[in-house]
C-alpha cells in the first residue's frame, strides 16, 4: 500500500476534505441555520421580558387578538443583524491566531504540532457550528487542551488553566469538551504537512551527498547525475549563498514558517493533501529547488511525451500546487493589517448583539444559575426571588453532599444487606 492509499483511508480525507464550492456551501448553511435560531431565541427572550414587565406593571402584554405582541416581535426580529459567513470565518481565524500566541505563554512553549492540531480542531468545529451559537473563546481553550491530550503532550488541567489570563477555571475549560468532541465526530487524527517536509529535505540532503535514489520511472539516472543537477541549479532569489547545505537549511526554515502560519489560518487543510501543502509552501520558499525535487520524481517536460500518464500527472500536480501556493501567499496576519483589525473589532461588537441566549453556559459562558429565579426577579417580586434562590441553593448543596456513583453501589455490600433482611 502506497502513501496515497494510507491517506485515503484516513478520517481527514473521508470526513474533512472538501472542494472550495462545497466548503462555502457548508459554511453558508451553518450560518443560515444559526441565524434563524438566534432570531427565534432573541424574539422569545424579548417577549418573555415584555410579558414579565407588563405583569409587574399590571398591564396586558397585548390586545385580545395579540396583534400588538406580534408587531413588537416582528419589529424586534428585523432589528437583529446576524453575522455573515465571511464575518464568522474572519472571527474564527482571529481565534486561530490567538492559539499561536497562547501557546507561547507556556514554559516551555507548546509544540508546534499541538498548536496546529488545536487550530484544525477549532476550524473543523466551526464548519457545523456558528460563533453566534458557541463563542470561539471558550471553544478555543478547550480545543487547545484537547490537542495536548491527543498529541500526547501531557499537561494537567490545573497546570494548563494557570497560564490562561482572565481567571479561567479548570471547570470552564472542560465544560464544552464533549460538545467539541461530538462536533469533531470523535475523529482526533490530524495529518500535518510537517512530516512530509522533513522527509523531502532529508531526500535532498542525500542527493546533495551523492546518495540519492533515482525514480523508478527513469532507470538510466544515477545518484551522481542527480547530485550534479542539484548543484547546478540557478540560485534562489531570496539567497546569495552558494552552499547547497545553507540553501537547503534556509528553504527548510522558510517552508516550515509558512506551514506554521499560512497553512493553519487558511483552508489549505480542507482543500489539499498534506503532501500538496508542503510542496506548495516549498515552491514559495525556493521554487528552483522545489521544481528539481518534482523532476527527480516525475521527470521534466523534456523527458516526457505529451499525453503520457506521467506528463498528465505532472501537469495536474503543478496546477494544484500553484493554486495552493496562491492560497498560502494570500494570507496576511491580522496584526499586520490595520484595516482587518478595525473590521474585527466591528465583528466582535456585532457578535455581542447576536449571541444565542439559549446556548449561554453550554460552552463555558457564564449564565444565571436559576432561570426560574431570574424570571421571578424580573417580574419585580424580590421576596419570592430570594426564597426561590435559597431553595435552589439548598438543593445544590444536598446534591453535592450525596455521593454520585454512576455504576451503583458495591455488590458485596448490597448482598450483605439483602442477607440480613428477614
Amino acid at each position: 500500500m502506497i502513501e496515497d492509499d494510507f491517506y485515503r483511508s484516513s478520517s481527514q480525507f473521508r470526513l474533512w476534505s472538501y472542494t472550495e464550492k462545497s466548503l462555502q456551501s457548508l459554511r453558508a448553511t451553518t450560518n443560515a441555520n444559526a441565524s434563524e435560531r438566534v432570531r427565534s431565541a432573541l424574539r422569545k427572550s424579548r417577549e418573555a421580558q415584555q410579558s414579565a414587565t407588563s405583569s409587574a406593571a399590571g398591564t396586558p402584554a397585548a390586545n385580545q387578538n395579540g396583534s400588538d405582541a406580534d408587531s413588537k416581535a416582528g419589529g424586534d426580529e428585523t432589528e437583529i443583524e446576524c453575522l455573515t459567513p465571511e464575518e464568522e470565518h474572519q472571527l474564527v481565524r482571529y481565534f486561530c491566531e490567538q492559539i499561536i500566541e497562547l501557546g507561547e505563554m507556556y514554559k516551555p512553549p507548546l509544540p508546534t504540532i499541538v498548536r496546529a492540531t488545536a487550530i484544525q480542531y477549532l476550524r473543523r468545529f466551526y464548519l457545523t457550528n456558528s460563533p453566534m451559537t458557541y463563542h470561539p473563546k471558550s471553544i478555543m481553550l478547550c480545543a487547545l487542551f484537547l490537542a495536548t491530550k491527543t498529541d500526547n503532550y501531557y499537561l494537567s488541567l490545573r497546570q494548563f488553566a494557570e497560564v490562561i489570563p482572565g481567571g479561567t477555571t479548570p471547570e470552564d475549560l472542560i465544560q464544552p469538551e464533549f460538545l467539541v468532541m461530538q462536533s469533531l465526530r470523535f475523529t482526533f487524527d490530524v495529518r500535518h504537512p510537517f512530516r512530509g517536509l522533513e522527509g523531502g529535505i532529508m531526500e535532498l540532503q542525500a542527493i546533495s551527498q551523492g546518495m540519492g535514489q533515482p525514480a523508478p520511472h527513469f532507470p538510466t539516472q544515477t545518484p551522481d547525475d542527480l547530485k550534479r543537477r542539484l548543484h547546478s541549479l540557478p540560485p534562489s532569489p531570496t539567497t546569495s549563498s552558494s552552499s547547497i547545505t545553507d540553501r537547503l537549511a534556509r528553504a527548510h526554515h522558510s517552508t516550515r514558517e509558512i506551514l506554521k502560519s499560512a497553512a493553519q489560518m487558511t483552508d489549505a487543510y480542507f482543500l489539499y493533501t498534506p503532501s500538496q501543502i508542503w510542496l506548495a509552501a516549498f515552491m514559495i520558499a525556493d521554487k528552483p529547488l522545489a521544481e528539481f525535487y518534482l523532476e527527480s520524481k516525475l521527470g521534466g517536460p523534456q523527458q516526457q511525451q505529451q499525453g503520457s500518464p506521467l506528463y498528465e500527472l505532472r501537469t495536474k500536480l503543478i496546477r494544484t500546487l500553484t493554486d495552493c501556493s496562491n492560497l498560502l501567499q494570500a494570507y496576511k496576519p491580522l496584526a499586520s493589517d490595520p484595516d482587518q483589525k478595525k473590521n474585527l473589532r466591528r465583528i466582535r461588537k456585532k457578535l455581542s448583539h447576536c449571541q444565542n441566549p439559549d446556548k449561554a453556559g453550554v460552552a463555558g459562558q457564564k449564565r444565571i444559575p436559576a432561570a426560574a429565579a431570574a424570571a421571578v426577579a424580573a417580574a419585580g417580586d424580590p421576596a419570592t426571588s430570594e426564597s426561590e434562590m435559597e431553595r435552589l441553593a439548598k438543593k445544590r448543596k444536598l446534591d453535592g453532599e450525596q455521593p454520585m456513583d454512576i455504576f451503583g453501589g458495591e455488590l458485596v455490600t448490597q448482598r450483605t444487606k439483602d442477607a440480613q433482611q428477614p
